[in-house]
């Protein structure tokens, strides 16, 4: 695909990442079964994955684009059974390893920007941490406000908390 780095300088680069900022949160994407994936590069995506411990990823199928060169690649198609049967494994590597670093933030208190009522309870309230995870909480906050949240609670997406400790409007 290009690229103008190699697996030892990308996880160099994450390594510097976080040493200086250890809170860092790192996302990437990755497409699955790009024509010419083995085996072989597919297991190296995955150790990649495991090290690294992406607090979140994109994940999409290879499906051919009109008019990029990856359109024109022939020779060595994946076949549309092992790239999902690759996407899965990848998922649960993925959100495995996202639930694990997403577990720093329990017993945490973390600033909130509110956006709005949960959308899976709506007696309680959603927002995002400076990391962009989601937080249901508890509370009176108005959306726009930033509030300090307690996490009792991680996932590999979202974040749990109890009662704001302190709404205030933002700007």
């Amino acid at each position: 695909m290009r690229r103008t780095y190699d697996r030892e300088r990308y996880l160099d680069r994450v390594a510097l990442i976080r040493e200086h900022v250890p809170d860092a949160a790192l996302t990437t994407d990755i497409i699955v079964g790009f024509p010419g994936e083995t085996e072989a590069d597919f297991s190296e995506t995955l150790e990649v994955v495991e090290q690294v411990g992406y607090d979140s990823a994109f994940t999409f199928l290879f499906s051919p684009r009109r008019g990029t060169a990856a359109a024109e690649l022939t020779e060595g198609i994946v076949p549309h059974p092992l790239k999902v049967e690759r996407m899965e494994r990848l998922l649960e590597v993925v959100q495995r390893r996202a639930r694990e670093r997403a577990q720093r933030f329990v017993g945490r208190t973390v600033e909130v920007l509110v956006e709005g009522p949960s959308r899976t309870d709506p007696e309680r309230l959603r927002g995002r941490t400076r990391h962009n995870k989601a937080v249901n909480f508890s509370g009176l906050a108005a959306p726009g406000e930033l509030t300090e949240v307690e996490i009792t609670a991680a996932t590999s997406q979202t974040l749990s908390g109890g009662e704001p400790l302190l709404a205030r409007a933002v700007g």
